[in-house]
């Protein structure tokens, strides 16, 4: 994220009401030594046990620090959950995360292609930052303020381009017209997602093949669907002869 639109997004008037709330500084590179550890431990314990599992007496033992320095830093462990997740989510919007795929989208090439390339580059930011990512979808169904941040400062901001994107395909003729923008995006987004939580969490039974094979078959299922397809004219004619 450039430092323009991160100072954009810290002076956003719902960002600057959750910093208040919770007594949080946003700035990027103000932490402390101390901070850097109490951060880096809540990934990896928010990860582990979830925000009502987790304590702040475990998080400051893996960070070394007294379990009072979380409360002078963030005053509650909601506030450091939320000092940890509502500037990764800012990351989400920024060009780090959304711009290798307009990018790709950007390319002349067969939307097969594109498919296959936005699926791997979503594999490789989702397997680099896999315990992040599992904090905010996870803490998000219960924490009001994670929901408010995803819609605001990802959806919102994305979700547009990615349709400007979409509508460039189809004025191509690559991608069918009749369908609707969130149609189209949902199935891509419900396929490399449901392939990335397989993958993660029960390989065995719903991601069995290999990276590039499982790639495939999704980019198949989008471009073809689940129906049977229909036998080209030489097959039509070899099935004939063949009766």
């Amino acid at each position: 994220m450039s430092k323009k639109s991160w100072d954009e997004w810290v002076d956003d008037e719902w960002v600057q009401y959750i910093a208040e709330q919770y007594d949080l500084d946003l700035k990027e590179g103000k932490e402390t030594l101390k901070q850097k550890k109490i951060l880096e431990a809540a990934i990896h314990v928010f990860a582990e046990k979830g925000f009502s599992g987790a304590s702040t007496s475990e998080i400051a033992e893996r960070a070394g620090v007294a379990e009072a320095t979380i409360f002078k830093h963030y005053r509650t462990k909601k506030g450091l959950l939320l000092r940890l997740v509502i500037p990764a989510i800012a990351r989400v919007a920024s060009a780090y995360i959304a711009q290798p795929v307009l990018n790709i989208l950007d390319q002349d090439k067969p939307v097969e292609a594109l498919l296959r390339e936005v699926a791997i580059n979503r594999k490789e930011l989702l397997e680099k930052n896999w315990k992040t990512i599992r904090i905010i979808l996870v803490e998000s169904l219960f924490h009001p303020e994670i929901r408010e941040a995803l819609k605001n400062h990802v959806a919102k901001r994305i979700i547009p381009l990615v349709f400007e994107k979409i509508e460039e395909q189809k004025q191509k003729g690559k991608i069918r017209a009749d369908l609707p923008n969130h149609v189209i995006l949902r199935g891509v987004m419900s396929q490399i997602g449901a392939f990335l939580f397989a993958r993660h969490v029960i390989p065995e039974l719903m991601a069995p093949g290999g990276d590039d094979e499982e790639i495939d078959w999704i980019v198949e299922l989008l471009i073809n669907g689940i129906g049977p397809r229909a036998c080209s004219k030489t097959e039509s004619g070899a099935d004939k002869e063949s009766h």
